[in-house]
């Protein structure tokens, strides 16, 4: 298994509010995907999405895209078809929202991590709403680690199970939860940093993760994560 990295350039067509602009990539990225004729694109990712992404960068002081301003964002995904599909059409797609301009793919090294940190904010979702309110923190860290059990699981067609040490500690970054504009709602997310195991099967989950996101939604740009490698 690889990560691939797409560091795309890109520009708003209308200025857009940093709080919506998740949101508006995963509908470009969904948008474009729509166009293609492969239908494996859709069979192979029902369950759970293999990208994510982050937000675009330099973020402008007063929160706010600027249009015809040039910026960048990552997506990164664990399937090789995707990433080279990503490159090929999402400079020809438009939704009179956003253009990518141009971006090159690598692959992200595989070197023993020391630690990953949310770059966007990790969801964990309940039918009750926000996980603080429903759960104490070790149920949260389990429910980070089932949910890589199961993506591991589904992508890479195996029945691995949970009798290992993910992370050696988790703290939050964030004092409060983090808005998360979804749909015409706000979910709740958190910022966390992981300190990483260094079982094999630990590192295996935690670079995977690096091409799917932890938590839920990744999808719609939750929980992608930065790294450090020892």
């Amino acid at each position: 298994m690889l990560v691939f990295e797409l560091p795309l350039k890109i520009c708003f067509l209308t200025p857009l509010l940093s709080a919506c602009v998740s949101e508006r990539i995963g509908q470009f990225i969904s948008g474009a995907l729509h166009t293609s004729e492969d239908d494996s694109f859709f069979c192979e990712n029902v369950r759970f999405r293999s990208y994510t992404f982050d937000q675009p960068y330099p973020l402008e002081s007063e929160h706010i895209y600027r249009e015809g301003k040039i910026y960048t964002v990552r997506i990164r995904t664990i399937s090789q078809k995707l990433a080279e599909f990503f490159v090929r059409q999402l400079p020809l797609y438009a939704d009179g929202c956003l253009q990518v301009l141009d971006g090159e793919l690598k692959v992200i090294p595989r070197y023993l991590l020391e630690r990953v940190h949310t770059l966007t904010p990790v969801v964990v979702k309940t039918r009750q709403g926000y996980w603080r309110n429903q759960m104490r923190v070790d149920e949260f860290e389990e429910r980070l680690k089932a949910n890589l059990i199961r993506k591991y699981n589904f992508f890479q067609h195996k029945k691995l199970e949970g009798g290992f040490c993910l992370f050696r500690r988790m703290e939050f970054m964030n004092r409060k939860p983090v808005r998360v504009p979804q749909k015409n709602i706000s979910l709740l997310g958190d910022k966390i940093s992981l300190t990483a195991a260094q079982n094999e099967t630990a590192q295996e989950l935690l670079y995977m993760a690096l091409g799917t996101g932890v938590g839920e939604n990744n999808a719609e740009g939750c929980g992608f994560l930065g790294y450090r490698f020892r």
